[in-house]
């Protein structure tokens, strides 16, 4: 039996409003149905980021400091930053880690325009963009590398796709069931708290899926006859 030979499934955005709504029932949304949908997968995918940190949101981003200014604006995109690192040299050398300061940390500095190489950070989670402060201030052009976690993009035009990779569609296509059988005055409340359990357990998997794999060792316990597990 022959098989397609592809793996590039996935669904445009009204093809997955089409989907959901099928599962209650509803063959041919009106058009404002299908506004309505939109706006609600838009809510949708900020719950879904809400959920936990995805690698499929992360990206490597590399900038250099200003000397002595240790406020940095960051991309309205970005949500959180992890692993920051900086270059020995300045802009050369090995890499070190940064610590994160919490913001109680960072407020109890006595004196935060001190120049030196910096080996802190802390992140102002704004609500338009964040804004990174850096201890000490630097006293010279410094490269600094970080991981970047960035928010899902906005759904769009009907024809695109999702900022999501092909294993969340099962977990959004319920959701957005979900949230539709809210608005489905004909679907009883059995119904509709099925599909709110199915879209948690679609979450679950598909984020246990993004998470990343680390190698286990078996290491034999001299002092008994179990073994100790350790990652790396």
């Amino acid at each position: 039996m022959a098989s397609s030979g592809t793996n590039t499934f996935n669904l445009s955005v009204d093809e997955l409003i089409l989907e959901a709504y099928e599962r209650c029932g509803v063959v041919t949304p009106t058009g404002y149905q299908l506004r309505s949908a939109r706006r609600s997968l838009n809510l949708l995918l900020q719950d879904l980021g809400n959920r936990d940190v995805h690698l499929f949101k992360r990206a490597q981003t590399t900038f250099n400091t200003v000397e002595s200014d240790e406020t940095y604006v960051l991309d309205a995109a970005i949500l959180d930053v992890m692993d920051m690192h900086i270059l020995s040299g300045g802009t050369t050398g090995s890499e070190i880690s940064m610590a994160r300061y919490t913001q109680s940390e960072y407020a109890g500095l006595p004196n935060k325009s001190t120049e030196s190489r910096p080996s802190h950070y802390y992140l102002d989670r704004e609500r338009d963009a964040a804004t990174l402060y850096l201890y000490p201030a630097p006293d010279a052009v410094y490269t600094i590398n970080y991981f970047a976690y960035n928010r899902i993009q906005d759904v769009g035009e009907y024809t695109n796709t999702l900022d999501v990779p092909a294993k969340f569609l099962p977990a959004v296509t319920t959701g957005l069931a979900f949230l539709l059988s809210e608005k489905l005055p004909a679907l009883d409340v059995p119904r509709v708290s099925l599909f709110k359990q199915r879209y948690d357990e679609e979450v679950l998997r598909a984020i246990e899926e993004d998470e990343e794999r680390v190698s286990l060792y078996l290491t034999p316990n001299l002092a008994g006859s179990s073994f100790a597990v350790r990652s790396g």
